[in-house]
């Protein structure tokens, strides 16, 4: 008993000191401390407080940062920087300033951004390096932390480099050389990212049951592998990786739309705990309207006269609220828990297999395999109640309707609109439509004004800012 009570106060002291890591940062080299060795040497005595470390991870991945169900993430901000939310917030506001693209250099979104990630990577960093040096651990333990440090970090560099271009990729804790690294370019990155995660599909487990996918797997490894090769159009990759976990069969398209985003869907690939045990997600808190009209953000009118006729999706993951006088707001409703209930029903989901249905047809598409794409890509219109496509080869019609349904499936998704929309070179056509002021050079985020003063390796600032 005693022994325990003491293991108890030495997890809540080192959880504590994580989140005082995280939280205090000004810039993601500031993040050498702690430096004492005898932490390290405590959190990698044993199997539990290792685990515990990476616990500390997954719950600063749900609070802040690009991943976070909240309204500082990638689905708010970035939703609202596109064509998928209108901001009703205050002018200060992230998801105001983002959409009405007055962002800049020293916008503190963007300096939070950046910090938050570097400083969830750098303790990924010292768990990985924690477990590579403990002989305290078992080898089971081993292996699984490193593998989902491993993949815990090739995703959120992917993410960087999807949004600030060529950024540092930091792999280690060392401080002298954190404070003054370079930028890696954005195939650098990718370069970087698939070692990181072709090491994590030797490490990690392959699979994990419905309800418990709160963990990486070798599945959720091939998926981010997969979403790699869609950026830089390899498509045989493409195919290869996005085929592994689809033939796999305990990841299927769930039949019912309702059930999508339920924490037991046999679609997630992998998702984030809530907090609580009686709490369900960020994102349904943030997204429901309980009052109308709305006081941080809805969905463009113009997004929902996008979908087509007859699509379930429209019905079941959108939801609306009138006002006093009359007008229909419209918001996301794939989460459909707004308060807590005696356990939790919704997980935040990250990766799900739609998504690589839609990553295999376009790779189908470009290699000329178009009933293959066909196939894919009426699997996921037809779970919406929509007819399937009359088969064609012409490429561009079969990419219009990709584009169509990732719009529709994706959507307030971690930014998959925004990426979507440069990767096809639609971006400027699109958002110049929508937006008055929109620049070309907006396909970038400027790289943090801070960061640029304090290390000079960093410059050039990206185009434009």
């Amino acid at each position: 008993m005693k022994n325990t009570r003491i293991k108890n106060i030495i997890l809540f002291t080192l959880l504590v000191l994580l989140f005082l890591i995280l939280k205090s940062c000004d810039r993601f080299t500031d993040v050498g401390l702690p430096k004492n060795q005898i932490t390290r040497e405590i959190v990698f005595k044993d199997d539990q407080l290792a685990k515990s470390a990476m616990a500390g991870v997954y719950r600063s991945l749900e609070e802040a940062g690009f991943l976070s169900g909240s309204s500082s993430g990638a689905q708010v901000v970035l939703g609202a920087y596109v064509d998928e939310l209108q901001s009703y917030a205050s002018a200060t506001s992230d998801a105001t300033i983002f959409y009405q693209l007055s962002h800049m250099a020293s916008t503190a979104k963007i300096n939070s951004l950046w910090t938050t990630t570097y400083s969830q990577i750098y303790t990924i960093n010292a768990v990985i390096e924690g477990v590579e040096n403990s002989e305290n651990l078992s080898s089971a333990v081993r292996n699984q932390l490193k593998g989902e440090g491993l993949f815990l970090r090739s995703l959120l560099q992917l993410y960087l480099a999807q949004t600030f271009g060529a950024v540092p990729y930091v792999n280690t804790t060392n401080y002298e050389v954190n404070q003054s690294i370079s930028k890696s370019t954005v195939s650098q990155v990718y370069a970087q990212c698939r070692e990181d995660l072709e090491t994590a599909v030797s490490l990690l487990p392959e699979t994990q049951a419905k309800g418990s996918r709160v963990y990486p797997t070798k599945m959720a490894a091939y998926t981010v592998l997969a979403r790699i090769a869609y950026y830089e159009k390899k498509w045989d990759a493409a195919v290869q990786y996005a085929s592994t976990v689809i033939g796999n069969s305990e990841y299927q398209l769930e039949p019912d739309l309702n059930k999508v985003f339920l924490k037991d869907s046999s679609g997630s690939i992998w998702q984030l705990l809530p907090f609580s045990s009686i709490y369900n997600t960020y994102q349904g808190n943030v997204f429901i309207l309980n009052t109308a009209p709305p006081t941080h953000v809805a969905l463009r009118q113009d997004f929902m006269d996008d979908f087509e006729p007859g699509d379930g999706r429209k019905i079941s993951w959108i939801g609306q609220k009138t006002d006093s006088q009359n007008k229909t707001y419209y918001y996301p409703f794939k989460y459909k828990q707004y308060s807590t209930s005696t356990s939790s029903l919704e997980y935040s989901v990250i990766l799900r297999v739609e998504e690589l249905y839609l990553i295999r047809a376009e790779a189908y598409v470009h290699k000329n395999q178009y009933d293959l794409a066909l196939a894919d890509l009426n699997k996921i219109r037809n779970r919406a109640g929509l007819m399937s496509l009359t088969p064609t080869a012409n490429q561009s019609v079969l990419i219009n309707a990709l584009m169509r349904e990732r719009k529709s499936e994706l959507f307030t998704e971690f930014g998959h609109r925004f990426y979507d929309l440069r990767h096809h070179d639609l971006l400027d056509a699109v958002m110049q439509a929508k937006k008055t002021g929109w620049k070309s050079y907006f396909k970038l985020l400027p790289l943090p004004e801070k960061e640029l003063l304090l290390n000079s390796h960093l410059n050039p600032q990206n185009d434009g800012y």
